[in-house]
């Protein structure tokens, strides 16, 4: 797994290593080494004391709200179609600009 850090040379004369996404997780030594070193094990700390659960909500997502709601529209099924056929042109398009691209 790869896992972006970001290194600081604060002007004290140390540097800081901090892991991107996780604020928490921190570390500073002399070098870049040394403290991505640090960095590596205060990770490796945090996630031995730590636990992943699943948390169920009681609320449904508001995208669930709107679901079926054009069920009954008549122009639901025309806007459909005419999205179908613009995907379609599209994908016609995009294929046969390819083709060209690869004739080239």
């Amino acid at each position: 797994m790869t896992m972006y850090v970001l290194i600081e040379q604060k002007p004290e004369g140390h540097v800081t290593a901090s892991l991107l996404g996780w604020p928490s997780i921190t570390a500073q030594g002399r070098t870049e080494a040394e403290a991505v070193r640090y960095l590596r094990h205060a990770l490796t700390v945090h996630l031995s004391e730590a636990k992943i659960i699943p948390l169920e909500l009681d609320a449904e997502p508001p995208w669930l709200q709107t679901l079926g709601r054009f069920k009954d529209d008549p122009f639901a099924n025309e806007l459909d179609a005419l999205l179908a056929d613009y995907r379609r042109e599209q994908d016609a398009e995009d294929l046969h600009s390819d083709m060209q691209d690869h004739a080239a």
